[in-house]
This record gives structure tokens, C-alpha cells and sequence, in this order.
């Protein structure tokens, strides 16, 4: 054990003398989690975009007029900007894409309204969209809703003014008792609508759980997946060693002095285990300091670090057991630890994948190493975590042993070939 020990000491400060590709590959984790965290970051204003509204008017009437006016009053006008287009125009601003909606209002319409006949507005909505063009129909079905009830109530004293429009004459004794029947008819509704007869109180339940946990923010959602990526990178520099001196002849010599080597290959795992350490706690203060992360009970996060860097070690010298030179190990291990960074979430959050490809997730170091870093960053428990834990480290130990058993007699075989 001592000797391992010794050979570790070596590597380790072998690799300090000379760290720039180690402090590489712990600087792009935090430039990521930069950019992506500016890019994908809540702003401190959180506003509706305006929606851009087309209208095609056919009736050019007073109702069609009084109906598009409604879409530019009060709060409505900050939220949608409408344009009259021709219905052509309008449509082919729609296949580019350039509004959220168009608004076709049909000829006949006013006509029809003052017959009581159905009249059917036209809504096309942007499908390239998905909440602005709904929020439109909704405002078209709330401005249908309210007409209708208009002229529904209103119908006796409306036929009155379609009467003199037609004549074109208002005589002043029907135009004050259309008033008078007008007041009447408000007053008979106003102890109904106002106020209400029906009304909604909102209230908003919030569990004594979800009040304590602490929410996620989007650098140490980023920060913890990028760093486990990175992780895997750091520790297979270490193990390139391994197969650049065996090519030296360094191995050689070592086979036939009181060294074994066995004893090297232990030492490589302890090494890269170490160098991962001190690696990830270095992002760990970085984030805390620059992305102001807080990454929850520091007992907790100590062990995850100790743990997950266990698990890594023992992962690269199992992939390195199936290689025989240092080009196929960058053909075999690169791969593999892309492939893992995808499925286990360190590219995409790995919740969005559906069931069949989560499974898959689970077999990853990525998944498992970010989702013990967002449960401390949440303030989830110790006990929510020590599961992880005993998994990780169960499962370094004996893809150590297993890595080590085959990369021995690989390395025995490979000396006088």
C-alpha cells in the first residue's frame, strides 16, 4: 500500500508541475455555466410580449370599427398591437410568420347583427406560436361573449336606433324616452352586475414544505451537470499515463524491479480520485463565489465529492481495460463519456427524456452525481442523499477492482509484445 501511495504522491505532483490542461477543462464548466446562465437566466422583469394582431375589415361599418377599436382600449392596447391589412397582405404576412394572429371580420356583418342573424368572425393563428395566438382567441371569444349580451339585452332599444337610422331622422320626443327606456333597462341589470351576484376569491395554498425548500437556480442547475462532464475528462488525462508508459518502456522496467504493477495501476485510480477532489471542490467554492450557489450542508457536499470521484475513478480504469493503445482510448473513452454526459443529463436536463430513455439515464455516473448535487442545492435532507452515496461508492469499489484486475494482466500481456 505504501507503494501506491508513493507512485500516487509522483503522479500528483508530476501533474501539478504541469496543470494547464487540468485547469482547462476545470475553467470551461464555469464559462458554460456562465453563458448558459446569462442566456437561459430569469431577467428581473418578466413581461408579455406584445402580440401583433392583423384585421381584415370587409364590412368597413361602424360595428366592424367599434369591434377593432375594443382591442385598443385600456390594458388591451399594451398588449396588442393591431393592423389593418387587406386579407391578401394579411395572409402572406401570416405564412412569413409576422403576427401572431389575423382577424377576418366578414362583409354583412353589421347587417346581420341588426337582423339577429349568426355572424362568424375568422381567426388564423400563427402555429409556429403557442400562448400569444391563444391568448387572441380568447380575447375574441370574451369580445363575442360581450356583444352578444349587449344586443341580447339591449335588442328593443337597438331596433329603435336602427328604425332612425333608416329614416335618417331622430325626432327629439322618441330620442328622450329611448333614453328614459335605456336608464331603466341599466338599472333593472345593476343589481346584478354591479356588483356581481357571483364572484371569485382567490386564494393561493402554500404547503409548509414547498415554503422551505430552497428553489434552484439556474447556475446550480448548470454548474453541478457541466462539472461532472468535465469530471470524467480530468480523470482519463490521469490514466493516459498509463498507456503513454507503457509505450515508453516505463512499465517494462517496473515489471522486473520490487514494484508491481498492480501497485501502478491502483495508483492511477487513487491519483485521478484525487485530482478529481480537489477539482470539483474548487468549482464548488468558484460557484459559490461567482454564481453565489448555495450548495446546501457542507457535510453533505463533501461526501458527494468524495463519493462521485470514487465512482469516476473506478469508471475510466474499467473503460481502460478494454484498451490496448492510447489512440484507441481516445477513439473508446471520448465516446462513451459524451454519450454518458448526454443521457445523464449534463447537455439536457435528463427529466425531459421519456421513460424508455431514462432507464438508460440511471446507468450513468452524470445522472446520478448531478441529481446528489441539485438535492443538496434544494436543501433536501441527508437522508435523501445517503442512498446516492452508498450507490456511488458501491459501485467505485468494485468497478475499481474490476478495472484494475483486467487492466493488470491487459498491461502484463501488452510488455513484451
Amino acid at each position: 500500500m505504501n507503494k501506491v501511495f508513493l507512485l500516487a504522491r509522483k503522479d500528483f505532483i508530476r501533474k501539478w508541475r504541469n496543470p494547464v490542461v487540468i485547469i482547462g477543462f476545470l475553467l470551461i464548466p464555469l464559462l458554460f455555466s456562465f453563458i448558459l446562465g446569462i442566456i437561459f437566466g430569469p431577467s428581473e422583469e418578466e413581461t408579455l410580449p406584445r402580440i401583433r394582431v392583423l384585421a381584415v375589415d370587409k364590412d368597413q361599418s361602424f360595428f366592424s370599427e367599434f369591434l377593432l377599436n375594443s382591442f385598443k382600449q385600456g390594458e388591451l392596447n399594451e398588449m396588442i398591437e393591431l393592423k389593418k391589412v387587406e386579407e391578401e397582405e394579411g395572409r402572406k404576412l401570416m405564412d412569413r410568420g409576422k403576427a401572431s394572429a389575423l382577424l377576418i371580420i366578414p362583409q354583412n356583418f353589421e347587417e346581420n347583427i341588426w337582423n339577429r342573424k349568426p355572424v362568424e368572425l375568422s381567426l388564423l393563428k400563427n402555429p409556429s406560436e403557442q400562448f400569444l395566438p391563444q391568448v387572441v382567441e380568447e380575447i375574441c371569444d370574451i369580445a363575442s361573449l360581450v356583444f352578444s349580451a349587449i344586443f341580447s339585452v339591449f335588442s328593443d332599444e337597438l331596433g329603435t336606433i336602427k328604425s332612425f337610422i333608416d329614416i335618417e331622422e331622430f325626432p327629439d320626443i322618441e330620442i328622450s324616452s329611448l333614453a328614459v327606456q335605456i336608464k331603466h333597462r341599466i338599472e333593472g341589470i345593476s343589481k346584478y352586475v354591479f356588483p356581481p351576484v357571483i364572484t371569485i376569491k382567490q386564494r393561493t395554498i402554500e404547503e409548509k414544505e414547498e415554503e422551505e425548500e430552497t428553489p434552484i437556480s439556474v447556475y446550480g442547475y448548470i454548474l453541478p451537470a457541466m462539472a461532472v462532464m468535465f469530471l470524467l475528462f480530468i480523470c482519463n488525462i490521469v490514466f493516459e499515463d498509463l498507456l503513454r508508459e507503457k509505450e515508453k518502456g516505463t512499465l517494462l522496467r517496473m515489471s522486473i524491479s520490487p514494484m508491481k504493477i498492480a501497485d501502478f495501476v491502483w495508483s492511477k485510480i487513487l491519483t485521478s480520485a484525487i485530482i478529481g477532489i480537489i477539482c470539483t471542490l474548487t468549482l464548488v467554492i468558484l460557484g459559490r463565489i461567482i454564481f453565489s450557489i448555495r450548495w446546501g450542508n457542507p457535510f453533505s457536499v463533501f461526501l458527494i465529492i468524495l463519493s462521485l470521484n470514487i465512482l469516476i475513478a473506478g469508471l475510466i480504469s474499467f473503460l481502460y481495460s478494454f484498451v490496448r493503445t492510447e489512440r484507441q482510448a481516445g477513439a473508446v473513452v471520448t465516446p462513451v463519456v459524451l454519450v454518458m454526459s448526454l443521457l445523464g443529463g449534463s447537455m439536457m436536463p435528463a427529466e425531459n427524456f421519456p421513460p424508455f430513455i431514462l432507464n438508460f439515464s440511471k446507468l450513468t455516473v452524470n445522472y446520478w452525481g448531478i441529481k446528489a448535487f441539485h438535492l443538496t442545492v434544494v436543501g433536501e435532507g441527508f437522508q435523501r442523499v445517503f442512498p446516492i452515496l452508498i450507490g456511488m461508492v458501491f459501485a467505485g469499489i468494485l468497478l475499481s477492482l474490476i478495472g484494475s484486475y483486467f487492466l493488470n494482466r491487459s498491461l502484463r500481456r501488452g510488455l513484451f509484445k
